[in-house]
């Protein structure tokens, strides 16, 4: 097997590699909160990075509150197992996992931790340090957006989910 140029160059990079928690969260009405992020210029589901110490489901609820205002549950993606004991606990599943090339060159990724939740409170408000807009949107809204393609495709599985635990 020959190595490239861009494979010996690579493995000269620093690879970092940053675990994150993003929240899919719906409203009463079966929309998704959506943020136009300040700094991507794009529309995303509220989320960021997982503090040092912090449990991916903590981070991930307040991600959505710092972000947007909105209080928000986690919708158990797998039924808990009654797993925990005095020395563990169980904690839920995220929806998916995605590995997110930052860069577009490998050297800086996201591991995202993604959790369907439900809204608590419904009336959003712009954090300005992080976006730009924000609104309750239709799976055919998001579609329209102008966002990333693995945003839509997560959007699509999501909202199927959403729908069959109302």
């Amino acid at each position: 097997m020959n190595k490239t140029t861009a494979d010996m160059d690579k493995k000269n990079l620093e690879i970092k590699n940053h675990f994150t928690a993003t929240g899919l969260v719906f409203n009463s009405q079966n929309q998704m909160l959506m943020i136009l992020h300040k700094k991507q210029g794009v529309w995303l589901p509220p989320g960021g990075h997982i503090e040092e110490n912090e449990l991916p489901e903590t981070a991930v609820i307040r991600e959505v509150f710092e972000e947007t205002g909105i209080r928000a549950e986690i919708i158990p993606a797998m039924p808990i197992k009654n797993l925990s004991d005095k020395q563990c606990a169980e904690l839920n599943s995220p929806f998916t996992m995605l590995l997110e090339d930052i860069e577009g060159n490998g050297t800086h990724n996201h591991i995202d931790l993604v959790y369907i939740c439900r809204a608590i409170n419904e009336n959003p408000t712009i954090c300005e340090a992080e976006n730009t807009d924000i609104g309750w949107f239709t799976l055919p809204e998001i579609e329209a957006l102008k966002t990333y393609p693995n945003v839509i495709k997560t959007a699509k599985c999501a909202f199927l989910v959403a729908e069959a635990t109302e």
